[in-house]
């Protein structure tokens, strides 16, 4: 099965029409959006459960891309989070709905992906937002979203005290191989922008390739 992952698309549909019109060239098999595929309008510091909105000062109303949207597999974000948390059950319109009562992680082959906002980043000396783990991951790979950044870990356990990590280079169409006797973590990096970066997973041969595109021409 191969696996189109795609997260922190923001709500823009120029960035989902390019990064889907790429992922119909490379023949995958499913596409999953790993959160933050909508763009809450209201910010984190407004965001006041007690304070009831309208539907147009959340999320902008888009119905073309909500219906294209709701085709794919889909792992809640914390965008998606707060405008379920600020729209009454009543107020979401049919088409949105799906794309908010999606779950928070999901397993596809051996990994495990999430948005990755329940992770505690920090920079690195370079400005790389890392993970910090104090276990070893639930799976041998977790793939992940949220920083906007590309980002490869190996990540090696040691019993009763944190894991060590070793970040990766990263060569946009190399396949790197998801062994059973390691761990991997890896940031999808952000649809948004130029270029809309995504991610292609091969279960088979288990295998993973970063991928980005920029107008029609993918890399």
């Amino acid at each position: 099965m191969r696996y189109a992952i795609i997260a922190d698309l923001h709500g823009r549909r120029g960035a989902w029409r390019r990064v889907a019109a790429a992922t119909g060239r490379a023949r995958v098999d499913r596409i999953l959006l790993l959160g933050d595929y909508l763009e809450a309008k209201v910010p984190r510091r407004h965001h006041d459960p007690g304070v009831h909105w309208s539907l147009e000062e959340v999320v902008r109303p888009d119905e073309r891309l909500w219906a294209e949207l709701a085709d794919a597999e889909l792992v809640l974000g914390n965008q998606e989070l707060r405008i379920r948390e600020l729209l009454r059950p009543e107020q979401v319109p049919a088409l949105l709905a799906p794309l908010l009562a999606a779950p928070r992680a999901a397993a596809i082959g051996v990994a495990r992906v999430e948005h990755g906002d329940r992770i505690r980043w920090s920079p690195a000396a370079d400005g790389v937002l890392e993970p910090q783990l104090d276990a070893v991951l639930p799976a041998p790979m977790l793939v992940v979203g949220h920083t906007h950044q590309t980002l490869l870990l190996e990540v090696a356990d040691r019993p009763g005290r944190p894991p060590v990590t070793r970040r990766l280079p990263i060569t946009v169409g190399r396949p790197v191989a998801v062994r059973a006797d390691a761990h991997l973590l890896v940031n999808v990096g952000p649809a948004r922008g130029r270029p809309s970066h995504w991610l292609i997973y091969d279960t088979d041969p288990g295998e993973i390739t970063f991928r980005e595109v920029d107008n029609e021409v993918d890399r």
